[in-house]
């Protein structure tokens, strides 16, 4: 029972909880999948709920570490392109994440729009406050995390609508420059914002 077993129990176990969700991981299709015997998927893990919580907890702090090295941009434009991209390039993390908001939702506290943390979509708000203050987003007075939250919302339905087919090549960038093109309208637009109001 080696580090590396652990490793590739927690990386199949991401793997299939993003493409099949909570009733399609078993550990028995984990032992299968991983090639990982099941006493010792059991020595790390003592049941799957257990090891979703270690995956979901290693993998947020992955993907916090891997945003805090996203390129210090100058206009709210290029970073918008630079998080669309980042949520397609680490689209199966984002994925289970996400499926792990939905199946463990009653573990987070409820907040006055949902379950989802403000951590979730604070790399979006950190482009909505900069086109503010480059004054190419007319939406100064409102409710900046709201507009943060809808924005990063709009990204991963993409994001759940494709996983786990992977777009890459032209497919990923029309299909990135589609979404970053309706955002930046969205938020430039005067009626400023992109939530109903």
């Amino acid at each position: 029972m080696t580090k590396e077993s652990k490793q590739l129990i927690i990386e199949t176990a991401k793997r299939i909880f993003a493409e099949s969700g909570y009733d399609g991981l078993s550990m028995r299709k984990l032992e299968l999948e991983s090639g990982v015997g099941l006493s010792s998927i059991y020595h790390f893990f003592a049941d799957k709920d257990v090891l979703l919580k270690e995956v979901f907890d290693i993998t947020n702090t992955q993907l916090g570490v891997a945003r805090a090295k996203l390129p210090q941009r100058k206009t709210a434009n290029a970073m918008l392109k630079d998080r669309i991209k980042f949520q397609f390039d680490n689209i199966e993390s984002i994925v289970f994440v996400l499926k792990y908001f939905l199946h463990y939702r009653h573990d987070f506290t409820h907040l006055d729009r949902g379950f989802v943390p403000a951590k979730a979509y604070l790399h979006i708000e950190e482009v909505i406050v900069a086109g503010i203050k480059e004054g190419v987003f007319p939406i100064a007075g409102q409710d900046i995390a709201k507009e943060a939250k809808v924005v990063t919302h709009a990204i991963n339905g993409f994001l759940l609508e494709y996983y786990p087919a992977v777009p890459k090549g032209r497919e990923l960038s029309e299909v990135t420059g589609s979404l970053h093109s309706f955002i930046m309208r969205a938020l430039t637009s005067q009626e400023g914002g992109v939530t109903m109001r």
